[in-house]
Order: structure tokens, then C-alpha cells, then sequence
């Protein structure tokens, strides 16, 4: 039988999303490796595009490359749309494109330690084991402990580098999503008169806030280790403990990134400690997380929510959740209402009132 040249088409572009979808961990291979050589950090720093031999001279790393290798990653790069390639007198010269200037060194707006934080060997090796924790039973280790022997904050209690790609991923996401916050939600934020950042880490979150609300009292709360590397930050408080022992009392609660790191019940015990700490009357708990069903129309920020979902699974078994999800989470935790604020983040805002 003949087979329809309109039906030849559509298998050859099956066939290459499929390819594609096969070959889907080469985009973040190719990202880390572009990061850790400084490719685009370097093209940055020169005053005008460069050629592939100016490129392959201008740092010590980048002298050592095969000039055919780097060749084949500004290609890929290129494909990614991270590199734009033209040529001027028989010559291609590279240059960054607008996506790629999130992927620098030293910008206040990058995204370079997600990069490497999600593509490190301590957590990229638990995706091998996907299918088997898919079938396991409700109670079964994380690939993460099933790997490591213990949860994720544990071993970066023991293990400095670790320490460091949890706290710069964290600080790194902080940098994108905080002015958002703070551009977005004045009128929550407005009349507060202590907030304490539960799992702040380092205090990133907020210095923004202090800066822009000079007049609240502002708090980090986290593990002993990690508030011991925080630095000093005028006008905040840095207080060592445990979340799921006691949470320090304050009219305001920030959960940012944090509640998509457990399961429900640990999520409920937590939201009904944080309940507890604010005042019945005018308390409130801001949380900053994923909304699964936010923006579906925009097919790029849906599908890293579905991924980061996904790795959740994985490394701590959490999850990103839905609207429905929330109000179910924070209902049963007994808060009466619940308030949902888009930002300019891959995030959302979602405050609950006793």
C-alpha cells in the first residue's frame, strides 16, 4: 500500500520529537558543561562577538578545548538558542542571545546555580531510579537515601560542597523571585510588624524585604549549620532550630521553596505549627511556591513545573501542587482562607489566614 506523502511528514516529525525527547538530558549536560568552561561568561566579557579561534584563546580553559569540540557545543548552543551564530567577511562570530544572559556569572538575575545544583551527581544519579520508586511501596526511601544513605539536609550537614549548591541554588532562586515579591505584594506585606522566614537559609529572602520594609522586623529561621554560614545582614535576625519542634512567634510566616520538599502529612504538621506561632486575629502565612495549573498556556514555564515536580519525587519526595491541592493542604492544616497572587516568577504567592 502507498503510503500519503503528507503521512510520511508526520511520522518524520513524530519521529524527531521523539528523538528530541529521547535525547533530553544532552540540553542539561551541554548547560553544565557550557557553565563550568565560562563559554558564555567569556563571549560576555569581550567587547564584541567573537570568532571561534578568539573564543578558544581568550581563558585557560577554553585554550585547552579541541577547537573542533567547542565547535560542536556552540553548534548545540546555537540549536538551544543560546548562542546566535552570523558571519562577517567568510568568518562565524558568536554572540549571547537574550536567554542566555540569565546563564552568567555575577548577574543578579541568573539562573547558573540551578544549573548546577540540578545536574550535580548527588542528585542527577536518582533519575536512574525512577521506574523502580514508581513501583515501590508509599513508605519507601527517596532515590535520594536509597543512594545516599540519608535525606538531602542531612548530607549537606556533613558534606560543605553540597551545603554550598543547596544555599547558592536557593539564593539564586531567591534573586529572580524576591523582587516579584516585593514589586507584587505590597498590600500583603504592608503593616507587618515582625516576619519570620521559616527554612531562610542564609537570609537572601530577606535582605530584599528589609530593604524595601525597613520598618519590619525581620527573622531567618533554619537548621543550626546552615544559619551558622549566613553572613550578616543589617536589620535581620539569624535564629538556629528545628521547624517541626517550635516556630518562633511573629504576626507574619514567609514559607518560600519550602513545603514542596515534604509529603502532605509533614506539610500539614508544619502549616498547623505555623498556626499556631501567628495571632488568630491578623496573622498570616505567605508561602511562595509552584502552582501546577498557573500560566497553562505557557507551554515552557508549565513543562519546568512538571520536571521540578518530578525531581521533587525524587530527591525529597514532595511535590508541586495544584490550586486544588493548596486549598486542600491548607484547609485541613485550619486555615479559614485562602489567597492566591500571580508574580512575575515562575512562582506564585499563596497567603493563608487562620
Amino acid at each position: 500500500m502507498e503510503i500519503k506523502l503528507e503521512d510520511q511528514e508526520q511520522e518524520m516529525r513524530n519521529q524527531g520529537h521523539v528523538w528530541n525527547i529521547i535525547c533530553g538530558s544532552v540540553d542539561s549536560s551541554v548547560l553544565k558543561c557550557t557553565i563550568e568552561l565560562g563559554i558564555l561568561d567569556t563571549i560576555h566579557n569581550s567587547s564584541k562577538p567573537m570568532t571561534l579561534s578568539s573564543l578558544s584563546s581568550a581563558s585557560p580553559s577554553l585554550s585547552t578545548l579541541k577547537a573542533e569540540n567547542l565547535y560542536r557545543l556552540l553548534r548545540h548552543l546555537s540549536h538551544m538558542n543560546l548562542i546566535a551564530v552570523n558571519s562577517t567577511e567568510g568568518n562565524e562570530i558568536f554572540s549571547l542571545t537574550g536567554i542566555s544572559k540569565l546563564l552568567l556569572k555575577n548577574q543578579e538575575r541568573s539562573l547558573k546555580d540551578w544549573v548546577l545544583g540540578i545536574d550535580d551527581e548527588h542528585s542527577i544519579n536518582g533519575w536512574h531510579e525512577l521506574t523502580d520508586y514508581c513501583l515501590s511501596a508509599d513508605d519507601a526511601p527517596t532515590p535520594f537515601v536509597k543512594l545516599h544513605g540519608k535525606i538531602m539536609w542531612e548530607l549537606a550537614e556533613e558534606v560543605p560542597e553540597v551545603n554550598a549548591l543547596i544555599n547558592n541554588a536557593m539564593a539564586c532562586d531567591t534573586r529572580m523571585v524576591m523582587p516579584a515579591f516585593v514589586q507584587g505584594c505590597d498590600s500583603i506585606l504592608k503593616g507587618i510588624k515582625k516576619l519570620v522566614d521559616i527554612g531562610g537559609g542564609t537570609g537572601a529572602a530577606m535582605s530584599y524585604v528589609v530593604k524595601a520594609y525597613p520598618e519590619i522586623k525581620c527573622m531567618v529561621f533554619d537548621l543550626p549549620h546552615v544559619v551558622a554560614a549566613a553572613p550578616e545582614i543589617p536589620g535581620v535576625e539569624m535564629v538556629g532550630g528545628d521547624m517541626f519542634e517550635s516556630i518562633p512567634p511573629a504576626d507574619a510566616l514567609l514559607l518560600k521553596f519550602m513545603l514542596h520538599n515534604w509529603k502532605d502529612a509533614e506539610c500539614i504538621k508544619l502549616l498547623k505549627r505555623c498556626k499556631e506561632a501567628i495571632p488568630a486575629d491578623q496573622g498570616k502565612v505567605i508561602i511562595i511556591e509552584m502552582v501546577l495549573d498557573q500560566d497553562e498556556d505557557d507551554n515552557d514555564l508549565t513543562q519546568a513545573r512538571l520536571s521540578l515536580d518530578l525531581d521533587m519525587m525524587l530527591s525529597s519526595g514532595g511535590k508541586e501542587r495544584t490550586k486544588d491541592e493548596w486549598r486542600i493542604l491548607l484547609e485541613e492544616a485550619g486555615f479559614s482562607k485562602i489567597e492566591f497572587i500571580p508574580i512575575f516568577a515562575i512562582q506564585s504567592v499563596i497567603v493563608a489566614y487562620p
